[in-house]
């Protein structure tokens, strides 16, 4: 039908173009968050923009259905502040007719948002993971900027051996603080005015040097970090400080394989959650399968929630919109904790209140009130 093409039109155009603004919001929120440790040395370029492009996919399940949502109620909003909706129903074009447009919008946009919520979402975690355990075991020289100080603090790994298990005294070992700078770094890994100064406890080791070379063994697990006319200083508890000068120092340099990123619910297959009885498992599932069944129900509640009167504005019931959003969102925020705290068994009371929200604001009150007004005459 023309209406329902016109329709589908008013209402598409908003919806793209909320959906590009909060994209854009999201995007520069992400790469700021991730620009500031790739500053500090964590990061490199190629994983701030990937790691930032897996964030965006995964938003993607939340940001689409806000933005259909707020869509819809700025299409239609403008439509009743025209007078058009009123023509169409002049016209014969009742309100569920104006339903068939929109559903034809927000099923394509929930089919895409379980592609995301099932499959995409698994895998954008699982090479999150992967990446940030790749960039944990990297060496600190390898991502050191020139120019820039390094900063990094690594907690020393401590395993339980039989002294622990027995309740045995065992000394603990704190976290270890390094500061690296270098002044310049040339392609063949010649470096230029080295500092280097590592904290362990409260013992402290400074290094400084005016050149070096850091070599790289592919086949060993450390690299080499030459330097010449080194400087050393060392300062520790139980012994007189020391100072060196040394003509050609080498540090090794460990390299360590990244560790497999372990069992994380979030990176799981969708599949091996359903089988799953571990409540997280079952959380994150619920979760999952809810994303588009909410986009389907928001998508209905905007038809009723839309109505204004004459002359009262495009975005009157915004607000109001909103408010239902927010808490929605937070009642199965809430049901999905329970769900992980083994205090319900499942996240379905919020959409079910959702849907039941829904159906009363569809129920014709006007018809009903006109009723109950003849009888009690």
């Amino acid at each position: 039908m023309i209406i329902d093409r016109y329709l589908v039109r008013q209402v598409a155009m908003p919806c793209l173009l909320v959906a590009a603004i909060l994209s854009i919001i999201f995007v520069g929120y992400s790469l700021s968050r991730f620009l500031t440790q790739a500053d500090a040395g964590l990061l490199n370029t190629d994983e701030v923009f990937r790691l930032t492009l897996l964030k965006v996919l995964i938003a993607l399940e939340v940001l689409l259905p806000i933005a259909l949502f707020f869509g819809l109620m700025l299409g239609l909003g403008k439509l009743h502040n025209d007078s058009e909706i009123v023509a169409m129903q002049a016209g014969g074009v009742g309100e569920f007719s104006i339903l068939r447009p929109i559903l034809a919008l927000a099923i394509p946009v929930a089919a895409i948002i379980a592609v995301l919520s099932l499959y995409v979402r698994p895998w954008a975690f699982t090479q999150t993971y992967e990446m940030l355990a790749v960039a944990e075991a990297s060496s600190d020289i390898d991502r050191i900027k020139a120019g820039q100080f390094y900063l990094t603090r690594r907690e020393s790994s401590s395993t339980f051996d039989a002294a622990q298990i027995l309740g045995e005294e065992v000394e603990v070992v704190s976290g270890r603080e390094r500061a690296i700078f270098i002044e310049k770094i040339s392609s063949d890994q010649a470096l230029e005015k080295v500092f280097i100064r590592t904290r362990t406890g409260s013992e402290l080791q400074v290094i400084s040097s005016r050149s070096g070379l850091l070599v790289k063994s592919p086949v060993s697990d450390y690299d080499t970090l030459e330097l010449e006319n080194a400087r050393i200083f060392k300062q520790v508890d139980d012994g007189p400080d020391l100072f060196a000068r040394i003509g050609h120092f080498s540090i090794r340099v460990k390299t360590v394989q990244p560790e497999p990123p372990g069992y994380k619910t979030k990176s799981i297959a969708s599949a091996e959650l359903a089988a799953s009885n571990n409540p997280k498992d079952q959380a994150e599932y619920q979760w999952r399968i809810s994303t588009s069944i909410t986009t389907l129900l928001l998508a209905l509640l905007v038809v009723p929630l839309s109505r204004s009167k004459p002359r009262q504005g495009r975005y009157a019931k915004l607000l109001l919109a909103f408010i239902i959003y927010a808490a929605y969102y937070n009642l199965i925020g809430i049901g999905r904790t329970w769900v992980e705290q083994q205090a319900v068994t499942s996240i379905w009371w919020a959409p079910i209140i959702l849907a039941l929200l829904v159906i009363l604001l569809y129920l014709p009150w006007h018809s009903l009130k006109f009723t109950l007004s003849r009888v009690s005459r």
